[in-house]
């Protein structure tokens, strides 16, 4: 069944009556917070280099690699805090900055992680443990990578193409096709995001239809 809801529905979380093993808050948020920074560190490379028309440099491809080294790694750990503390470590738990750590790792994952911790990030947003803008983003990407429409436009595309004729590279910067163009804005609203044409323009891109 397709999860066409919207994050105003909650998603209920059974928890076990098992004990949960205690752990140090202060510096499980000294983890994430460093957890996110990997997360974002090498993409930000990989965006400067991209912006130069390097994408295919030797550069790129070992900022890459580190990119999924690092996805790889903090994979492993999310999932194993996720257990340790028995559902998703969210503001009230390590603050804003190191609860955005585990949404970032998780969208970044493979699908069957993205799948398999899906209800966890809906369920977080929710409960007002992760901004509705993020659960949003996790949702259209999801959608995506199963080649649905997605919900909140979130979701732009760039392609890069060579001229058969030329030989010169252009990049084709799109949005992925969308459920509703008709209420998009209304939708957007629901979950704390502005007007999607405003979101649009930091891609240059003005049309969705």
């Amino acid at each position: 069944m397709k999860r066409y809801f919207l994050l105003i529905a909650s998603v209920s979380f059974i928890l076990g009556c098992q004990p949960k093993p205690s752990f140090d808050k202060e510096k499980l948020t000294v983890e994430l917070d460093s957890i996110l920074e990997i997360d974002q560190r090498y993409r930000k490379e990989l965006l400067a280099i991209e912006e130069t028309g390097g994408r295919n440099s030797p550069k790129a491809k070992e900022v890459i690699k580190k990119i999924w080294q690092a996805d790889s790694s903090n994979v492993r750990r999310i999932v194993e805090i996720i257990d340790m503390v028995g559902g998703y470590p969210g503001e009230s738990m390590v603050g804003g900055s190191a609860g955005r750590a585990t949404f970032y790792v998780l969208q970044h994952a493979p699908d069957s992680i993205q799948d398999k911790y899906y209800d966890l990030i809906i369920d977080a947003a929710s409960r007002n443990e992760l901004k509705k803008s993020l659960a949003a983003m996790y949702q259209d990407r999801y959608l995506m990578h199963r080649g649905e429409p997605q919900i909140y436009g979130t979701q732009v595309r760039t392609e890069y193409k060579t001229d058969p004729t030329t030989g010169m590279r252009f990049d084709s910067t799109y949005v992925w096709p969308l459920a509703d163009t008709t209420n998009i804005d209304s939708i957007r609203t629901l979950s704390g995001m502005g007007p999607l044409e405003e979101y649009l323009n930091q891609f240059g891109v003005s049309r969705w239809e």
